[in-house]
């Protein structure tokens, strides 16, 4: 009742002090907001601030100087704030909850208030951290308005100069116009005229409400666009699209309608007969009929079932249920079958509802703990213990079983401690850990670490070996992290000579020696970097020739590489070269897709 009234006498002082002035009542309410805080920040503002205030307000001046804007409190706050947790040796990507308050408490005192149902203002009510990146978008797309695309050209230029100051980037992307170039107000200006000449007077482009356009400056484009905008409706029944390129002068060189074309309409589709339950059920019989296992499929305390329909697009098509069982313990794993619709048939496509094996402990216990990268090491100890009970067929449980964890010990180095070696000794510091485990070896422990680099002048995923007892970096390698054919998962958490010298046992030198040569000259940024490097098809490569400890290729066509590997008694790759290529022939046209060898 007290602040009501406070509320009131601040709101009189301000009538008086503006009453000289030329404001509109929209104007003098925002003012005044601005003074107490506003209906969202008045419990978040001491008395003494409000009183502060309203004795300060001597002209209309004097309280527009008073209040940052938010690029302002993101220079003077959020930066700061951002760079000073950084440590000497990595970013730390997160505010904490009391630097998180900080920066919201900054923001609220400059009038600028967050939706209460945003995700930063919710992680501030329970007392969490906050990525740094989010936190400062949250600030500008309130700022700003609407999604980072729609901000100007100056705008997210500004905004990647922020990134570059806390570390997030290496360099600024988006270019700005010169002097003599237009301005962005002009180009957007004719471009949208250029749009609206050819495609009607009446689109309502500069309605940021019906339309969101993108405008961007390209100084050396090569086909001689400068400037570039993209629009795209928001709204209605109809997704409307365009485009439009102008050269630096303003010329016009594109202007099209990218609207997707509508599909025509089709007759109504058949009607699924069977009900969610009735799918759930016939997957979860056809499962335990194949395996012959009991398994309780349908208990909701020990699986997740998720569950769509197939095939209601078209009339024609065979209508069927994608049906799946997700385990929450390690007693069951991973399910998935369709069940169509008529036939009533289920096809099981995985089942494993087996006793638990070495070959599916990691999966076991992802299901019942979660992502093995959240794992501390008394976890990875619990589950090395227990697989070397078990019977593993497989590679993958094989390495396993031999991979030996350990509980971490005085006489080691810590986690913490590895992770800084780890990211000191690759030279990165932008990166996180994806995963650690302490693995017992000769002639001491190693600690292995994945690190998942957001340094744009790293590959994107490096497994690292410290010695755990010296701290001396042992290995740094590419792994490729969307060819789990190429580094099956395993190499993340088990030794490099411990899965190599079961992989030369079960699949031999060659096999590793195509690996070494993608590693080292592949394109380990791409999904599959091995097509960079095809050492393995039969149609571009002789048969590998192997003496002793090395492997060699030998190109069949003229400009084909040849590689020489060497590994030692474990298969681990000790040099890998590139030699001059032994073909003389042209490569014919209709080779260079052949069948891998």
């Amino acid at each position: 009742m007290k602040q009501r009234h406070m509320g009131e006498d601040i709101r009189r002082a301000l009538d008086a002090e503006l009453s000289g002035l030329t404001v509109t009542p929209s104007r003098q309410q925002r003012i005044f907001e601005n003074a107490t805080g506003g209906q969202k920040m008045k419990h978040k503002i001491s008395v003494g601030l409000i009183v502060a205030l309203a004795l300060a307000l001597l002209s209309l001046g004097a309280l527009a100087a008073a209040l940052l804007s938010a690029q302002q409190v993101v220079e003077e706050k959020a930066v700061p704030l951002a760079q000073n947790n950084d440590s000497d040796w990595r970013v730390n990507t997160k505010f904490s909850p009391e630097e998180l308050a900080e920066f919201i408490r900054a923001c609220g005192e400059n009038g600028i208030d967050l939706d209460e149902n945003d995700q930063i203002m919710q992680a501030l009510r329970e007392g969490e951290g906050y990525d740094e990146e989010e936190a400062i978008m949250a600030v500008c797309r309130q700022a700003f308005g609407g999604s980072y695309g729609e901000w100007t050209i100056a705008q997210r230029h500004w905004f990647q100069q922020v990134m570059v100051q806390i570390g997030f980037a290496q360099s600024v992307h988006e270019e700005l116009p010169g002097p003599e170039d237009l301005t962005e107000e002009e180009a957007r200006a004719r471009m949208i005229a250029a749009i609206k000449e050819r495609y009607g007077e009446e689109l309502p482009l500069e309605d940021r409400e019906a339309y969101e356009v993108y405008v961007e400056y390209r100084a050396d484009d090569p086909d001689g666009a400068a400037w570039y905008m993209h629009c795209s409706s928001k709204g209605g029944e109809t997704a409307r699209g365009y485009v439009v390129a102008l050269t630096r002068e303003g010329e016009l060189l594109t202007a099209a309608d990218i609207t997707p074309q509508i599909a025509q309409p089709q007759k109504n589709p058949a009607e699924f007969t069977l009900t969610e339950a009735e799918a759930v059920h016939l997957a979860a019989e056809g499962i335990r009929s194949q395996t012959g296992i009991d398994a309780p499929l349908e208990d909701e305390s020990k699986y997740r079932v998720f569950i769509h329909q197939r095939g209601t697009n078209s009339p024609d098509a065979e209508l069927s249920w994608t049906v799946n069982f997700i385990s929450k313990t390690k007693d069951w794993g991973f399910c998935a079958t369709t069940v169509y619709d008529v036939t009533h048939k289920v096809l099981v496509s995985q089942a494993d509802v087996s006793p638990i094996t070495a070959d599916v402990i990691v999966k076991r216990y992802t299901a019942a703990y979660g992502p093995y990268v959240e794992w501390t090491q008394d976890r990875w100890v619990e589950l090395g213990r227990e697989a070397k009970t078990l019977m593993a067929s497989t590679l993958e449980g094989k390495v396993i079983k031999a991979t030996d964890y350990i509980p971490e010990r005085e006489d080691l180095i810590t986690r913490a401690q590895a992770e800084k070696i780890a990211f000191q000794g690759v030279g990165l510091r932008n990166g996180e850990v994806h995963c650690a485990a302490l693995i017992d070896a000769q002639p001491h422990p190693v600690w292995k670490l994945r690190l998942l680099c957001w340094d744009e002048n790293f590959p994107p995923s490096l497994l690292t070996e410290i010695d755990a007892q010296t701290g001396e970096v042992l290995r740094v390698l590419q792994f490729a992290s969307d060819n789990y054919d190429m580094d099956p998962s395993y190499r993340i958490y088990t030794l490099e000579r411990t899965w190599s010298r079961l992989a030369l046992a079960e699949e031999g030198p060659v096999y590793l020696a195509r690996n070494a040569v993608v590693h080292a000259f592949g394109d380990m940024t791409m999904d599959e970097p091995d097509s960079t490097a095809p050492v393995w098809d039969v149609h571009l490569y002789e048969d590998p020739e192997i003496d002793g400890s090395t492997v060699r290729f030998r190109g069949k066509w003229n400009g084909l590489p040849g590689y020489l590997v060497t590994l030692d008694t474990d298969g681990v790759c000790v040099d890998v070269q590139q030699l001059e290529g032994s073909g003389t022939e042209p490569m014919p046209e209709d080779v260079g897709a052949g069948e891998n060898g």
